[in-house]
């Protein structure tokens, strides 16, 4: 299993361990599959400067360092060559909410092992606008922070950019995309949710999409089970998304679970009734974890 994003690691630091705990994401949970992923967003919500975000990076890394199964890892190589169990990576979510934030601290979590991060949450910052008015694109400093980033080789993710942003980033032609933890707007019509044409945007850059488990994003009702996200699976599969679609799952972010996907020791459910409806073992394991770690070796991070 390689999960592109959950947002435990603020709740570990405020109440608990990362070893074991009662939130959807721990390395005791974790265990359930072998040699998983899990990458682990820091999300600013606009109360952090640079240096909380790296010492929330370093915390993340003193967990890993004292569980005796994970390895804080940056890029394929890492993982394919790491001599425990469990690999964890960290993105940002939200940059632009950094408190004091310049182009130049990009260099800064880059050096801190950072390949992945989005400008924005829902809300309108400096850099850009978010998909909750979804009317502002990307801001003359955004542009800076894109071509930054093309020059790092990071990749933005999308999944709450808005409309008009999404477009204009795509204007970037060397700049990797892909969109952590975002549904198909088609199945389930709620704007964190992908067009069509931006999934296949995404597809046609060499991106993923990872599949989110939160019903509103599913079903758009509080409610929603494993059938509802398969829906998500075969419409991306219909736009020519096989090698693009992985697992976003969103965990310890949401605040209602899937009856049957609540936690990520359950992301085999999702396994289980893939295959009872005949998808192929390569499909299936390319969604829960080939099809992101062939994203992470072909952008070389």
């Amino acid at each position: 299993m390689f999960d592109a994003h959950c947002d435990t690691i603020l709740k570990v630091l405020n109440k608990g361990d990362l070893r074991k705990n009662d939130f959807d994401v721990s390395f005791e949970k974790l265990l359930t599959y072998d040699k998983p992923c899990q990458i682990f967003a820091v999300f600013n919500n606009g109360n952090f400067f640079v240096n909380d975000i790296l010492n929330l990076i370093n915390a993340l890394k003193d967990e890993i360092d004292i569980s005796g199964v994970a390895s804080f890892c940056v890029n394929a190589w890492d993982i394919e060559n790491n001599p425990k169990k469990i690999s964890a990576l960290a993105s940002i979510e939200g940059v632009g909410n950094t408190l004091g934030l310049k182009t130049d601290d990009l260099q800064k979590f880059y050096d801190a092992g950072v390949r992945i991060l989005s400008l924005t949450w829902n809300n309108d910052n400096f850099l850009c606008g978010g998909i909750k008015n979804n009317n502002r694109g990307i801001t003359a400093c955004g542009e800076k922070f894109l071509e930054k980033m093309c020059e790092l080789n990071m990749a933005l993710d999308v999944s709450h950019i808005s409309d008009v942003g999404f477009w204009q980033c795509t204007e970037q032609e060397n700049l990797n995309i892909c969109a952590t933890h975002s549904n198909s707007r088609k199945v389930c019509n709620n704007n964190r949710n992908l067009t069509d044409d931006q999934f296949k945007k995404i597809v046609e850059r060499g991106g993923v999409v990872g599949l989110n488990t939160y019903p509103p994003f599913v079903r758009g009702k509080e409610s929603a089970n494993v059938n509802n996200l398969i829906c998500h699976i075969e419409h991306f599969f219909s736009l020519g998304g096989e090698k693009s679609v992985c697992l976003g799952a969103d965990f310890d972010g949401v605040d209602y679970h899937m009856t049957d996907i609540n936690s990520c020791d359950k992301i085999y459910v999702l396994a289980e009734e893939l295959a009872k409806i005949n998808y192929t073992d390569l499909q299936i394991r390319g969604v829960l974890c080939e099809n992101l770690m062939n994203f992470y070796k072909k952008m070389n991070f």
